[in-house]
């Protein structure tokens, strides 16, 4: 399924120079991805000092590529993005309509302009790898079972050097992603599985450098994600987050400190409590900091999709703004800024689902599973 035509021109772009090939057969599939060239090769710095990024953001264009075409763009020091459109995936014509008129969702600038609201589609997962040592190289990551059954291409970034070695692997996928929630999730899914490599790359309008011309090196393999094994792999990280959020020693909270009327009211502020506590304990440095967040937006989120509360104490569980305080207590909101935190709270409240009652010994309901970018029920054996 590829995703409908943007509003930019698209191109067909076809290799005009040498990459190095793994296999003598490139991944079949066209995918349509956002290319910029203006000032290759070249990191631009930190705003507000760096001023170029407005004409940066907006100098992405939408072309069609395969693979090897795409590899053949990055080798010469090319950026790409996803598809980018108006916000919510809409032309807006020149402008997006600006906040405070009648469509206050849009951000008031160009469509194509990078940004998240102006995700349209994406067919591709691209990972970094940043430790500067063995992990980040070439040999190391393509003896990885994911990387060498499912990685497209890999190519070293503008900061890599011999003796700091650092690498990004890019994985093509059969279907295009046309959900910002699926595609951080599948993000989320596949980096589970290469977990010393940077887990700030899944905003769905993340930018990567391209290569360098000259000293960059590349290897392509010609592998490509299906939608199949993206399924598995997200169900499979779901699984995993539930079974830590099982394993853990949460804080007891003692009883005349639970407020609430009903039973309800009570259970749900003690998983309150437990949750606000335990992110807040966690510390820097181990990464718990980080997948707490993750957790605890989960099992929360969880309780809010719960029909078997009452609607009124479901309508009261504020995910974001009670695991916020949180994340300002163990540190993780000034190291790495509130809009993070709260990212890493909206991608743990997408993998909720709805939990049984305390109570509940019905083993006869069905369970569910991911699939198809939705929860389905599973088929028992």
């Amino acid at each position: 399924m590829r995703p409908r035509e943007p509003m930019s021109q698209r191109m067909l772009i076809r290799p005009s120079i040498r990459v190095c090939a793994m296999v003598a057969v490139e991944a079949s599939p066209q995918l349509n991805i956002s290319i910029n060239r203006t000032w290759p090769a070249e990191k631009l710095g930190l705003p507000p000092a760096e001023r170029r990024w407005g004409k940066y953001n907006g100098s992405f264009l939408a072309e069609e590529h395969t693979p090897i075409s795409l590899l053949d763009q990055i080798t010469q020091g090319y950026s790409f993005t996803a598809v980018l459109g108006g916000c919510q995936g809409t032309c807006c014509g020149a402008w997006c309509t600006k906040p405070d008129h009648k469509v206050p969702d849009h951000c008031g600038r160009p469509g194509g302009y990078r940004s998240n609201q102006h995700f349209e589609s994406a067919q591709f997962i691209a990972l970094d790898f940043d430790t500067g040592d063995e992990r980040s190289t070439f040999s190391y990551l393509v003896d990885q079972p994911l990387v060498a059954q499912f990685g497209t291409f890999l190519y070293t970034t503008l900061s890599h050097t011999s003796e700091i070695p650092k690498a990004r692997v890019v994985f093509i996928t059969g279907t295009a992603f046309t959900q910002p929630d699926n595609y951080r999730r599948a993000k989320r899914a596949v980096m589970a599985r290469l977990p010393w490599g940077d887990a700030s790359v899944h905003d769905p309008s993340r930018m990567f450098y391209g290569s360098h011309p000259r000293q960059g090196q590349n290897r392509f393999l010609g592998n490509v994600l299906h939608l199949s094994m993206v399924d598995q792999l997200v169900e499979q990280h779901r699984s995993e987050l539930e079974a830590e959020q099982s394993r853990r020693e949460l804080p007891r909270i003692p009883g005349n400190k639970v407020m609430g009327a009903t039973p309800a009211e009570r259970y749900v502020n003690t998983a309150i409590q437990q949750e606000a506590a335990w992110v807040s304990s966690r510390i820097e440095g181990t990464g718990e900091r980080h997948k707490g967040l993750l957790i605890s937006a989960m099992k929360l989120a969880s309780l809010s999709l719960s029909e078997w509360l009452p609607p009124e104490v479901r309508g009261g569980i504020d995910v974001h703004a009670l695991l916020l305080s949180a994340a300002h207590a163990n540190g993780y909101v000034s190291k790495y800024g509130e809009s993070a935190a709260r990212q890493t709270i909206s991608d743990g409240i997408t993998y909720a689902r709805p939990r049984l009652s305390p109570d509940s010994q019905n083993s006869s309901k069905p369970r569910l599973r991911w699939s198809g970018g939705q929860w389905v029920k599973a088929v028992r054996a």
